[in-house]
């Protein structure tokens, strides 16, 4: 089910707008896990290199323009560890490889520049976006439509 029959089904609940599917994988849903990590993607890399039981990794980025999140080494890591997708509320670079690859990946947009790598941020913690609450474990329901957040499973 796409995210707008989700909506008409469940129109209370929250979305977020403005990601871009950058993938050959163009929806998700799954479980969330979080990282704060604004221009370092050190802690992405952490999560990602653990076994990501079908979870999605939201990487909050506060929409920085100045480094990439994410690119296509730590998107074929989330591939290989079991991760069933990611989401960069920033930037990411390998577009081209990313397009072709099978997982599901949604940025904001793209940056050519690394992300430093200080090990700063936090991880699994309560995210704030667009004045809505992201926290882990909480349901994601993502295409090209846009992005539906639940604090439980919803049926479709």
């Amino acid at each position: 089910m796409n995210t707008p029959d989700l909506s008409d089904k469940y129109p209370d609940k929250d979305f977020l707008l403005d990601f871009q599917s950058y993938s050959r994988i163009k929806s998700m849903h799954g479980q969330v896990s979080t990282v704060f990590c604004p221009d370092d993607n050190s802690l992405v890399r952490e999560m990602l290199s653990e076994d990501g039981q079908q979870k999605i990794l939201f990487v909050d980025g506060v929409k920085s323009e100045n480094v990439a999140l994410l690119g296509d080494n730590l998107v074929e890591l989330a591939k290989e560890n079991n991760w069933r997708g990611i989401i960069v509320n920033g930037r990411i670079r390998d577009a081209e490889i990313i397009s072709k690859m099978d997982i599901a990946v949604f940025a904001l947009g793209t940056c050519p520049r690394k992300s430093n790598k200080n090990n700063s941020g936090k991880k699994d913690i309560e995210l704030l976006v667009d004045e809505l609450t992201i926290k882990p474990n909480d349901w994601i329901y993502a295409d090209i439509n846009g992005i539906l957040l639940s604090d439980s499973e919803l049926e479709i």
